[in-house]
């Protein structure tokens, strides 16, 4: 378990596209800002130009993947349906990316 401190905050994950490592409904614990490269690791993105294929938003949590100029957004599901998230000729602050998971929180939160 992470010990409390600055940066850190609680959200709701509620989707099928990263099942393997998140179930839906599960409450993670972000840290922010992201340090250091993004690659490979599992973050909480906002782009204007992101409809995430649970809930339409622009916001998404994915894998954080940098091939070329390109910017992927990669799902981790067995479910069918989820493709990667595809940016284009986009610079690294063309996408903010919120926070990193640290955690899935174990158990159920009150109120959930």
């Amino acid at each position: 378990m992470t010990p409390p401190g600055p940066g850190l905050f609680v959200g709701r994950v509620v989707a099928q596209s990263m099942k393997r490592r998140i179930p839906d409904g599960a409450w993670c614990l972000f840290r922010s800002p992201v340090a250091g490269s993004r690659d490979g690791r599992v973050v909480l993105v906002e782009h204007r130009d992101i409809s995430d294929p649970d809930h339409g938003g622009r916001y998404t949590v994915k894998v954080y993947r940098r091939v070329g100029n390109d910017i992927h957004l990669e799902p981790d599901t067995d479910s069918d349906g989820y493709e990667p998230i595809v940016l284009s000729g986009l610079t690294d602050d063309a996408v903010r990316v919120v926070a990193e998971v640290v955690e899935v929180l174990p158990g159920r939160l009150p109120g959930s």
